[in-house]
C-alpha cells in the first residue's frame, strides 16, 4: 500500500485479512512497528521465534518498518521476520498497516523495544483458546522493573488516563496504554480502527468494549528499554485526552452543555418582565450571569454533538452513552430545527424591543432582561445551526 491508500482500501484489506485463510496459515502473527530500533529489533524477534517454537505454536513475525532511517529492516529480515513497509509515520499507522498484513488466526501486539514480556505471549494464546477475543496486559500489576518507566508516566500520566477512561466508560481496564496485547484476527474488521497516531492505543481499547468484544486482563512485567524512546509525553498524552473526550460526547460535552444552557434560559426567562426578590433581588448581574451560562452551555453542545458525529463517522456505537446514541442516530435534523427555532426567538425579542423603542420616540430604553433572553436564544441558536452544519458535512464525508 502507498502512502495515498484511502480509507475504504485499508478496510477492504483488513476485511481480506480476516477473511481469508489457508492450511498455510500461522496460528499467530507477532507484530512490532518499528522506527529506528536497530539496536533492539533484532532481539525482539529472536525473543517472539523462540519463545513461540518452544511453545509448538506456529507463528510468523511481521515487522513493520515506519520509515526508519537506520539498519532496522535489514536486521529484522536477516533474524527471520516478514518486514513491510509503512511510510507514514506514526503508531497507528504501522499498526493498521500489520492488522491488514497479518496472516495468523491471532496477532499478537509489542513494541520493538525489549520492554515486554515476549515470554507471555502463550499465556495471551491460552486465553485466546479459551474464549477471550480481545487481551490486555496490566504493567501495575506489581511486577514492573525498576527504573522501567519514568516517574511521571508510572505514578501520574498512565494512572491518570486509565482512571479517566474507566471514569468516562465504565470499563475495567486496569492499564489502558499497554502495548503488548492480544486480539483475534477475525474480530478486526469490527473494531473499525482508524486513527494514526499514539490514540491508536485508546481508539482499539475503547471500541473493542463498544463493539461487546470479551476483553481479558493479564498482569505482565515491564523493563527498561532497549534505546531511546521516540515518545513526546505531552503531545502524546495530550492526543489521548482529546480522542476520549470525542469518544464520550455525552459524559464531557452534551450533559454538561444541555443543562448549562436550560439553567441560563431559565434564569433569564425569570427576570424576563424585571427584578425577582427570593431571600434577595435578583437583578441586572444574575441576568447576565445566566446569558453567559446559556450560551457556554450551548458551544458545549455543540461541541459534543459535531463529536458524537465524528465519533459515529469512524465506527464507534455508543453502548456507554444512551444520549450519545440518541444523538448519533437522530442525526443533524434536531439541531437544525431547535437551531431555527432559538434563532427566530431571538430576533423577535430583539425586534420587540426595537420596536418598541422607535414606537417611544427613541427615548430611554429599559429592557435589560428581554435582550439578555433574546441574546442568549440568538446566539444559542447559531451555534446549533453550525453544529447541525458540521454533523451533516461529517455524514457527506464518509
Amino acid at each position: 500500500m502507498s502512502a495515498e491508500t484511502s480509507v475504504e482500501e485499508r478496510e477492504a484489506a483488513l476485511v481480506d485479512s480476516a477473511t481469508m485463510s489457508s492450511p498455510e496459515s500461522p496460528r499467530v502473527t507477532v507484530i512490532y512497528p518499528c522506527l529506528n530500533e536497530e539496536e533492539a529489533i533484532g532481539v525482539s524477534v529472536d525473543r517472539a521465534r523462540e519463545v513461540l517454537e518452544e511453545a509448538g505454536i506456529s507463528h510468523e513475525v511481521l515487522v513493520v518498518d515506519n520509515a526508519s532511517t537506520d539498519r532496522s529492516a535489514e536486521i529484522a529480515r536477516e533474524r527471520g521476520a516478514r518486514v513491510v513497509s509503512e511510510p507514514r509515520r506514526g503508531y497507528g499507522s504501522a499498526y493498521l498497516r500489520g492488522l491488514a498484513e497479518a496472516k495468523g488466526d491471532y496477532l499478537i501486539l509489542l513494541d520493538a523495544d525489549g520492554t515486554y514480556p515476549t515470554e507471555m505471549m502463550p499465556e495471551f494464546v491460552r486465553l485466546l483458546d479459551e474464549g477471550a477475543e480481545f487481551v490486555i496486559g496490566n504493567r501495575f500489576a506489581g511486577l514492573m522493573e525498576k527504573d522501567a518507566m519514568p516517574f511521571m508516566n508510572r505514578h501520574v500520566g498512565n494512572p491518570i488516563l486509565s482512571g479517566l477512561t474507566r471514569l468516562l466508560f465504565r470499563v475495567p481496564v486496569k492499564d489502558l496504554h499497554c502495548g503488548m496485547r492480544g486480539l483475534r484476527r477475525s474480530i478486526v474488521p469490527k473494531l473499525g480502527l482508524q486513527t494514526p497516531g499514539m490514540e491508536f492505543a485508546t481508539e482499539m481499547v475503547v471500541k473493542a468494549l463498544d463493539a461487546d468484544v470479551k476483553v481479558s486482563q493479564v498482569g505482565i512485567p515491564y523493563r527498561p528499554r532497549i534505546g531511546d524512546s521516540k515518545l513526546n509525553p505531552l503531545r502524546d498524552a495530550w492526543r489521548h485526552v482529546e480522542y476520549m473526550l470525542v469518544f464520550a460526547p455525552a459524559a464531557t460535552f452534551l450533559w454538561p452543555g444541555l443543562l448549562l444552557m436550560l439553567f441560563g434560559l431559565a434564569v433569564q426567562l425569570a427576570l424576563v418582565a424585571g427584578p425577582v426578590t427570593f431571600l434577595r433581588t435578583w437583578d441586572v448581574h444574575t441576568s447576565l450571569a445566566g446569558l453567559t451560562a446559556s450560551l457556554v452551555g450551548a458551544m458545549l453542545l455543540q461541541l459534543g454533538a459535531v463529536g458524537t458525529a465524528w465519533s459515529a463517522s469512524i465506527g464507534l456505537r455508543f453502548r456507554h452513552s444512551g444520549l450519545a446514541r440518541a444523538v448519533s442516530r437522530a442525526g443533524d435534523g434536531p439541531f437544525r430545527w431547535a437551531g431555527i427555532l432559538l434563532s427566530l426567538g431571538g430576533a423577535g425579542l430583539w425586534g420587540s424591543v426595537i420596536w418598541r423603542w422607535l414606537a417611544s420616540g427613541r427615548g430611554e430604553l429599559a429592557a435589560v432582561g428581554q435582550l439578555s433572553l433574546g441574546t442568549s436564544l440568538l446566539g444559542g441558536g447559531l451555534a446549533l445551526l453550525v453544529a447541525a452544519f458540521l454533523m451533516h458535512a461529517i455524514r457527506l464525508s464518509r
